[in-house]
């Protein structure tokens, strides 16, 4: 199957020029590519690299009343995007100097989290044992999937996308968990399946478990998207959109995990 690679993760935002202010001048990624006149702009850790880019959507009036209304209810919440740092409590007390709202989760200082001006929490992880000490983002390192079994959604990812398995240590306490993605450097996709020993506020192991069957905002990129799409309908993937030409000048596809959770495939216009 021609190689599959984790694009693009999307978040919505309110207003794409304070969005774009927001995350270009405090938390510091970069413009990797843009498209004013669809309310899209994809930012990086970096200028490029293997990792995905973390989309921006503005939603819009112009794409359907219904569609403009579901995805405005998309602001804010947790996103599951997690970013990579070799110097978590520098990079969260650069980014409070700035006046973002950033916090660890505890005091193994592994693990933490920031939020946008419009609600969106994002994540910011830093390896155990980092080789360099260096603050700021270098990557996004992984995004959450809810399903009622993380181990079948997991076989989903390695056997039907041919995407590579990889144990993450859990923190103490824990469970290790696994993630999924096409290159040692590329974003990974975590499937997990969330448990009310989890939470200590029961409404959030509620809010968890709704987004199962939803729009994940998780782009799978391919340079041949119809020959991709039949290879995984053999496999016995399920299209809930076929591949089809897009305004924009690019090709994509909805398909579905064994969850109901929507992907999109796409290939890039040439231009």
């Amino acid at each position: 199957m021609p190689k599959l690679q984790l694009a693009e993760i999307g978040i919505y935002v309110k207003d794409l020029k304070a969005a774009r202010a927001f995350y270009t001048r405090k938390i510091g990624l970069k413009v990797r590519s843009s498209m004013p006149k669809w309310g899209y702009l994809a930012l990086g850790a970096t200028k490029g690299g293997e990792d995905a880019a973390l989309d921006l959507w503005a939603p819009s009036p112009e794409w359907g009343q219904a569609d403009y209304e579901r995805r405005l209810k998309l602001i804010g919440g947790v996103t599951g995007i997690g970013f990579l740092t070799n110097d978590l409590k520098r990079t969260t007390e650069a980014l409070k100097k700035k006046g973002v709202k950033a916090e660890l989760d505890n005091d193994s200082a592994t693990f933490g989290r920031f939020t946008d001006p419009d609600g969106n929490v994002l994540f910011v992880a830093q390896p155990a044992k980092p080789k360099i000490r260096r603050a700021g983002l270098s990557a996004l390192t992984f995004v959450t999937v809810v399903s009622r079994d993380a181990t079948k959604a997991g076989e989903f990812f390695a056997k039907a996308l041919g995407l590579r398995k990889r144990r993450v240590p859990g923190e103490e306490g824990q469970e290790d968990m696994s993630v999924y993605q096409h290159s040692p450097k590329g974003t990974g996709v975590m499937p997990f399946t969330p448990t009310k020993e989890m939470y200590t506020n029961p409404a959030d192991y509620d809010a968890d478990m709704t987004h199962i069957g939803e729009d994940t905002s998780i782009y799978f990129a391919t340079k041949d998207i119809y020959k991709v799409q039949d290879q995984l309908m053999a496999k016995g993937v399920r299209f809930e959109k076929k591949a089809e030409k897009q305004p924009w000048g690019g090709i994509t596809a909805t398909f579905l995990d064994p969850d109901d959770n929507k992907y999109t495939l796409m290939e890039y216009d040439e231009d």
